[in-house]
């Protein structure tokens, strides 16, 4: 028998009272209706217990969710882990779409390898450059596997920072600008270019990605280490958020035609 641990239970629990909340329907009304008492239902929802075959049917039917609760069930059960809230890369691999948003950066998947390097060499200048290499070929990898692919599709807002101020001035620069034009005008990536000042990403860099099967992810980055976020009201909020930025950025051509004046102007110096 497959061991399901508990962070698994309590995932699917939370799973369980968004879609009670969603239907209108108190703990003690859920219960009735399947024949047990409202402390069962808390049970499940806090994850202290673990829902039965003939509960998920019932649970699915009563809720009338489309069977997704025995799904997800199945799927956290079988992988033994919270299948979506696995390694970046994996995710990115199976996502039919991600929405980026970036102040500072290029995201990760449009960098070049010089650029990688650099990036992360100057956020963690204490480290070999064996490990800083390592970490820049294994980026690149990710990079290639979603440029060399026809999916997931991509929608990027980036701060004009990147342009105005970039990291380097040098050919590295203009080897990474180079490289995003062409994704750009291979219609690989829809960019938008948003000026910095308030706006909703002052909360800082972030991406949703959907997968093919199950529900979105947001995905958020600190100084420590990236954190996924797979609550639903959340990933709304995120998805909110940047088409928020998406309404106030500048369309795709024009911000094509920024990139082409960043690289002139690198070009002239």
């Amino acid at each position: 028998m497959t061991k399901v641990s508990p962070e698994v239970v309590e995932r699917w629990g939370r799973a369980l009272q968004e879609h009670r909340s969603a239907r209108g329907m108190t703990q003690t009304a859920l219960g009735r209706a399947l024949g047990v008492r409202g402390t069962a239902i808390s049970n499940l929802e806090r994850g202290a217990r673990k829902p039965s075959p003939e509960n998920l049917r019932l649970l699915d039917s009563t809720l009338r969710t489309g069977g997704q609760l025995e799904r997800l069930w199945n799927e956290l059960k079988d992988s033994g882990q919270l299948a979506w809230l696995g390694k970046l890369s994996e995710l990115e691999q199976e996502a039919t779409s991600i929405l980026e948003f970036q102040n500072q950066l290029i995201p990760s998947l449009l960098q070049t390898e010089p650029y990688a390097q650099m990036v992360i060499k100057a956020v963690s200048p204490w480290k070999p450059n064996s490990w800083v290499e390592a970490n820049a070929k294994a980026r690149i990898q990710r990079a290639d596997r979603f440029t060399s692919a026809s999916s997931p599709v991509m929608f990027a807002v980036l701060s004009t920072t990147i342009l105005t101020n970039p990291v380097d001035s040098g050919p590295v620069m203009r080897e990474q600008l180079a490289h995003l034009h062409d994704l750009i005008s291979r219609g690989r990536v829809a960019v938008q270019f948003i000026d910095p000042g308030r706006h909703p990403g002052l909360v800082g860099p972030f991406k949703i990605l959907a997968p093919a099967s199950g529900p979105e992810v947001a995905y958020t980055e600190s100084a420590y280490k990236g954190q996924f976020v797979d609550v639903t009201a959340a990933v709304a909020e995120f998805k909110l958020r940047f088409g928020c930025l998406q309404a106030e950025a500048l369309p795709p051509g024009r911000s094509l035609v920024l990139v082409s004046e960043a690289l002139e102007r690198m070009n002239d110096e």
